[in-house]
Parts: C-alpha cells; structure tokens; sequence
C-alpha cells in the first residue's frame, strides 16, 4: 500500500501497453518482462494510462495489473495509475484503489469538468484519499489559469501532464504561474513538475517551454531519456538533433498511416518480435501499420542503439 510520499516525477515515463494473451486477459509474464525493458531501458518512472487501454479494463482487471507492477518495481521507480472515471464518486474509488494496490501516484484526466467543478474534483481527491495526483490534461478542458487554481486548492498534486491542443503555449504559461508561486525546481517548499504527452510529438517544443519530462509510448523510452537529459543539461541543440534522428522518423510513420491508434499496435508488434510480448492482441480498435511503413520503421531502427533496436537484432540472429 502506498504510503502517500509524493516522488518527483520527471524526465521519461513510459505508459505501458497492457500485455493480453491471446484470449484477451492480462498476460501477467508479459507485463513484468515489458517492466524490466523499461527499468532497463532508463525509465524515470512507470505509468498506466490511455495508451495501456485503461479504460477497457475491469477493476479487477485494474487491480491485477497494478498490484504486479508495484511489487515488480519493489520502490524502484515511481508508479502511475490512471485514475479518471466518468463520475466524481468513480474517480475517487478507483483512486483509493490505485493507492491500495501500491500505486504511488495517480493520474486524473478530469473531462468532461471544467471550472470551478474542475477544481472540486481535486480538492475531493486530494481531501479524502490523500495519494499524490498528477492532472491530466487532454481534452482541452483545463484552461492554464483552470489548473494553476487546482494546484492551490489540492495540496496533493505534485505534477500536471499537459497534451491537449497547444500544449508547448500552455506549459509555458502554467510554468510561469508556478515560478511565481516558488513551485519549481527540486528543493521547492512544494515542487510542481510539469510533464508533456501526445506520444512526443512535440517534446522539443514542450522542453524548450519548461517542461521536465514527457511520457510517451514505452518501445523507444530511452531514446526519450536521451532528448530530456540533453535538455536537462541545456543541450537544446543536441536533444533536438538527436531527437529529429533517432525518434521523429517512427512518429512520422504513425502519423503518416493516418490511423490514430496505430501507435499502439506499433509498440505492441514491436515488443512482440523482441520477444517481450507474447500477443499483439488489442481490446481497442488498433490499425496495423501498412507494410511498406513498418518496413521503414524497422530499417530505421536497425540504424540505431536504442534498446528495443538491439533487442530485435538479437533476436533475427536467431
């Protein structure tokens, strides 16, 4: 069980692709062999979210999942659960869930509410189950000012995770808000850490605007870890470099197939050929990628180091 010690939440976290067997229940081999591929590959901390298709799981399901993962990590890393449900009574249940299974955060997506029901809701959480919160904005629904008067009215947000349409404007006003608060940086009376999303689509320009981190899909994270880290350092240039060369041409793939949830049978095709998944099996309507786009993606990656690269190698050469 979660202690409720808020952990610093920043550079690259990977939000999982929940493993199934063929049959479509959670393949719980395959999921600690993804969690050691992220350790591995230089995770930050580990996170359940949208693109771990969340929302198609059973509490049971839920409960399962992040149970494993916490005692898999054993304190190694942060861990996130998503949260949100279509209820205010739901969230907060399944927050209070999230914190018995050992989850050390949890991240609320709080469409449909906006304004002052917005507001409410964290002040809810934050009052009644006491785990440190990280808000997710994706809908658009959170203006900046919305969210800097969540941060004052829930003490247990330690972090927001920006991705909704115009994000790198957004992080650069909501990190201002927090700079006049004495919000940022390690060793702030309360620290906010402000974090990107969206895949990654647009994590130079979400860096260059003061966000720390970004959590995208897990296949690539420490090519991820790399572009935070030269940022970190104030490596703008470098991390830019690096990422146009090494991440950019896989999202460019994914966006050029023109189907939205691709990104996920991507990772999941992926991990299966490393042999870290046993199944692509998907509960979302995930869209292969056209052959001729996934020849790309792998001729690409046979040209870099990053781990998921090295572990297809090893296993062709077999």
């Amino acid at each position: 069980m979660s202690n409720g010690r808020a952990e610093r939440i920043v550079g690259a976290v990977p939000v999982l692709a929940m493993p199934f067997d063929d049959d479509g229940a959670i393949d719980e081999a395959s999921l600690r062999r993804e969690l050691d591929f992220c350790i591995e590959a230089g995770s930050q901390a580990i996170a359940f979210g949208m693109g771990s298709e969340s929302a198609m799981l059973t509490d049971a399901e839920r409960a399962q999942a992040w149970s494993l993962a916490a005692r898999h990590l054993d304190g190694r890393l942060p861990l996130i659960a998503a949260t949100a449900h279509a209820s205010r009574e739901g969230t907060i249940a399944l927050t209070r869930l999230a914190q018995e299974c050992g989850a050390t955060c949890a991240m609320v997506n709080p469409a449909p509410y906006g304004g002052e029901q917005l507001v409410g809701l964290f002040r809810d959480l934050s009052d009644r189950v006491g785990l440190p919160l990280m808000v997710q904005d994706a809908s658009g629904n959170a203006p900046a000012e919305v969210l800097l008067q969540a941060v004052d009215a829930a003490a247990t947000i330690t972090c927001l995770k920006l991705e909704s349409a115009g994000t790198p404007e957004k992080i650069g006003v909501v990190v201002e808000g927090l700079r006049q608060r004495g919000m940022l940086g390690d060793g702030a009376a309360r620290e906010i850490t402000v974090l990107g999303g969206g895949n990654g689509n647009l994590l130079p320009e979400e860096l260059g605007r003061g966000s720390v981190g970004t959590m995208p899909h897990p296949a690539l994270i420490d090519g991820f870890r790399t572009v935070c880290d030269r940022y970190a350092a104030g490596d703008s240039a470098g991390g830019l470099d690096y990422y146009q060369r090494t991440i950019a041409p896989v999202l460019r793939a994914v966006i050029v197939s023109g189907a939205g949830s691709a990104m996920l049978w991507l990772q999941k095709t992926l991990f299966q050929r490393a042999g870290i998944l046993h199944s692509t099996y998907c509960r979302r309507n995930a869209l292969a990628l056209p052959d001729w786009l996934m020849e790309q993606v792998l001729a690409h990656l046979d040209t870099t180091d990053l781990s998921i690269a090295r572990r297809l190698r090893a296993k062709s050469a077999h």
